[in-house]
């Protein structure tokens, strides 16, 4: 079961601006040795799904239907190719997992259609907040880019990204702190994480 809130700290149209809020909320992390970002999206047309798989030609593809009998390679050769049939597996979404920090962040951002999608850094601690009474937390400890979209899991779209700043359930002291050391603050309520 998830124990992960989330805070939304920013909505811009401008995913750049976004990028660099996580950044400096980053830059107060504690990363841990295998901290990676993991990065999804949803290709609503055949241009949107060749342009995200020849940026990422390892990152799985694959359509929204789970039950379509094509391989996900085989899916993967149908929009290189440009085949008219990778019109009925859309939407296709590109799943791009457990990579360094710093890695993919610029190349998936040019790839990013009008579809939603999500990036999110992990495998670090919150810093100890002794102010506050809060400890270093490493449990629950996430930031996310909602990409065209308002919420945490993505089905409000919108035409804009939001951040999320993710912590342990009943830690709201210690985002809302977070968001002020970089000059954020709350822009809505807490959501239910992961």
């Amino acid at each position: 079961m998830s124990t992960s809130n989330a805070l939304p700290v920013l909505r811009t149209p401008d995913l750049r601006d976004a990028h660099h809020a996580v950044q400096r909320l980053l830059g107060l992390a504690i990363p841990m040795e295998k901290f990676q970002v993991n990065a999804e999206a949803r290709a609503l047309t055949l241009a949107e799904a060749q342009k995200m798989a020849a940026a990422f030609p390892d990152a799985v593809v694959s359509p929204d239907d789970p039950y379509r009998p094509e391989s996900r390679d085989e899916v993967r050769r149908m929009i290189s190719s440009g085949d008219p049939r990778t019109e009925a597996l859309l939407p296709i979404t590109l799943h791009v997992e457990s990579r360094p920090v710093g890695s993919i962040e610029e190349t998936f951002f040019g790839v990013i259609g009008s579809g939603p999608g999500s990036i999110d850094w992990d495998l670090f601690s919150w810093p100890a907040v002794p102010e506050l009474g809060l400890e270093i937390r490493n449990k629950d400890a996430y930031v996310q880019i909602a990409i065209n979209s308002q919420d945490v899991y993505r089905e409000i779209p919108a035409t804009d990204h939001t951040v999320f700043i993710h912590f342990r359930q009943g830690d709201v002291a210690r985002a809302e702190w977070l968001a002020q050391q970089v000059g954020l603050q709350p822009i809505g309520p807490v959501e239910w994480g992961w």
